[in-house]
């Protein structure tokens, strides 16, 4: 319960707001309803609903011309969206003492997961919330959005403070930042991955989707705190002179970074050894994680780790305690022939280009792909995923992601249009046992797209399907 000067001092009555929410159907006796315009649906029209549910008071544009009863109070705001997640901030006031972001187009599932590690290892009560949904301790919770809405999210962070979690760690995606979902967060440091091509069915362009990331650096983070920059990309380069320019601290990442300097990634029997340069001194560290860009994602995550106060002597000694991830170039055994299987979620060209080019270095033969693209997403890149995959695997069947509401035949057939020499199986299942009946001794065998995922959405319906489950069925474990 808040008093409504708290939320908007122009009010003159002394009214006790319960909660917040933008979906009239969730108002309660005592709520703010935030009406919020989008492009089809109006939330202005669900004002008298809101009202007669209880709504003791209303937030709607600026340009908001209705008026109702005087015991009703009306807030306008140019940006109710961005409104809501304060109002959510102030109804919700407690949350873990230390407040992490990363966002990226790929990375930040897995950043996400090794600094929630990293704190574990160093004693820190810590929880994580993204893709993989609200991880605290061992429990999951399965949460709609990477990045929760608003009241979502600060109730959440809310129970976690109530718990006893002191530190957290958050995926930021674009839609959440376009959307300011996390304005209202008090960020003590914020992580970059990289930027490529991915959700431009929702972004005008790729400048708009670096636009909607670059807020959580320029407007969420505050100035006296530390960004994580990984700087192998003209985009990171461009964030981490932007960010700098605006007065805050930045950790530089990558192999041409001044902070964070990687000088070597070496496979090894058990995953890899990294080699990298930080504060003038040269640190040798054994990982039981494969792939360069794992790498490159545990040293964003070591960043965050610092940025959010840890001694970096303790952060590195805990380095080598790093556990893989599941669905993030996850190992799941072998064929009869000797050929490795692993699930990754590369579902953007980035990511495909990145699993493809990490197992490479430890391919003795052939790289054996199977993938697909999901439905109702960024059609633009399956063309450009085909030919990431006729270019760089050396067979590749063509398959069924999540189709949702398209034609599945012809997502495939926009793939294979620039891979001409793949095999195309609609049956995931089906797809994944040929992978796997193909490859030989000195093969990897890579089952790309879902990850973690444990269902497949074909039309309205969501079956259960899970590319780990369907490989150890296959394997017979």
């Amino acid at each position: 319960m808040i008093n409504i000067q708290k939320i908007d001092e122009k009010q003159k009555t002394d009214l006790n707001i319960t909660g917040v929410t933008c979906d009239s159907r969730e108002v309660k006796d005592g709520f703010i309803f935030v009406a919020i315009n989008g492009e089809v649906d109006r939330g202005e029209n669900y004002i008298p609903e809101a009202i007669e549910k209880g709504a003791k008071a209303i937030v709607a544009s600026s340009s908001f011309k209705g008026h109702f009863d005087e015991k009703i109070a009306l807030i306008k705001d140019n940006n109710p969206r961005k409104r809501l997640s304060e109002i959510s901030a102030l109804i919700y006031p407690k949350y873990p003492e230390i407040i992490c972001a990363v966002t990226g187009t790929n990375g930040k599932t897995s950043t996400t997961n090794f600094l929630h590690q990293l704190w574990q290892l160093l004693n820190k009560n810590s929880s994580s919330i993204g893709t993989l949904g609200v991880i605290n301790n061992e429990e999951i919770k399965d949460i709609n959005n990477t990045t929760p809405d608003p009241v979502a999210l600060h109730r959440t962070l809310s129970d976690l403070h109530n718990s006893g979690v002191s530190h957290l760690v958050l995926e930021a995606s674009s839609h959440g930042l376009a959307q300011h979902r996390i304005d209202g967060v008090k960020v003590r440091a914020a992580g970059f991955t990289n930027i490529s091509q991915d959700h431009l069915d929702y972004h005008k362009n790729m400048e708009d989707y670096f636009i909607a990331k670059k807020r959580l650096f320029t407007e969420i983070l505050p100035k006296e705190n530390y960004a994580v920059i990984c700087v192998d990309t003209e985009a990171g380069r461009e964030l981490s002179s932007i960010v700098k320019k605006s007065g805050r601290g930045v950790i530089e990442i990558g192999e041409s970074a001044n902070s964070f300097n990687l000088r070597r990634v070496t496979p090894s029997e058990n995953g890899m050894d990294i080699i990298f340069q930080y504060s003038g001194r040269q640190f040798s560290i054994p990982l039981k994680v494969e792939g360069y860009f794992q790498a490159m994602n545990i040293l964003c995550a070591v960043g965050l780790a610092i940025a959010s106060g840890e001694p970096s002597e303790r952060v590195f000694e805990n380095m080598q305690h790093l556990k893989p991830i599941s669905g993030r170039l996850e190992y799941c055994g072998k064929n009869i022939k000797g050929a490795k299987i692993y699930v990754d979620y590369a579902h953007t060209p980035a990511a495909l280009t990145a699993a493809i080019f990490s197992l490479r270095e430890l391919t003795e033969n052939n790289i054996i792909l199977v993938f697909g693209c999901g439905g109702e997403r960024d059609k633009l890149k399956r063309s450009v995923m085909g030919g990431i995959a006729s270019e760089y695997a050396d067979f590749v069947i063509v398959t069924d992601d999540n189709p949702r509401n398209e034609d599945p035949e012809e997502i495939r057939s926009q793939i294979i249009n620039n891979c001409n020499d793949a095999l195309e199986i609609s049956d995931r299942a089906e797809a994944i046992k040929k992978g796997i009946e193909t490859g030989k001794k000195g093969d990897s065998i890579i089952i790309a797209g879902k990850g973690h995922e444990k269902y497949q959405v074909i039309g309205q319906d969501t079956i259960p399907f899970s590319d780990q489950e369907t490989v150890r069925n296959i394997l017979g474990k």
